[in-house]
């Protein structure tokens, strides 16, 4: 099973990005059951309030569309939503104290330790470097190949 991070659900559904047929390609392929697929109740949090905001896009949408476009989402049989604990925000404080790296990023160490709760090991996401410390991760960046 594969987690997709919410870059990807942000490229999937921002029709004015760059990366936005590739990121749909692969959103695609996870509803229909091309392949195993995951995402974190954190990712709809974030997936709300970027798309919904116009610093971040170029078309916001309104409260209406983007909540539309969670219940859908919640509405599919996968992408399966990984859902947090207690236990989860401990290790994501713990994850941020062995990677410095994550040190003042408390949304990516808690994707990442729920991710890893869940036993999930490898994220998609056009974040990579961010990702790439933690070595308990396969972190797939579908988007390098379009830099290379």
């Amino acid at each position: 099973m594969k987690c997709l991070d919410t870059s990807i659900l942000i490229y999937a559904a921002d029709t004015a990005s760059p990366f936005h047929a590739r990121a749909l390609e692969l959103f695609e392929q996870s509803v229909s059951g091309k392949w195993a697929a995951c995402v974190c109740e954190q990712s709809l949090h974030e997936l709300s309030q970027i798309l919904t905001n116009g610093c971040f896009v170029i078309k916001p949408l309104t409260p209406a569309a983007a909540w539309k476009m969670v219940d859908k989402l919640l509405r599919y049989p996968q992408p399966v939503v990984l859902y947090s604990d207690d236990v989860i925000v401990r290790r994501a404080f713990k994850l941020m104290e062995k990677h410095p790296g994550l040190r003042g990023r408390f949304a990516d160490a808690h994707l990442a330790a729920t991710v890893l709760a869940h036993g999930i090991k490898t994220l998609v996401t056009a974040d990579s470097q961010t990702f790439s410390m933690i070595r308990e991760l396969d972190v797939e960046n579908p988007f390098e190949t379009l830099f290379a």
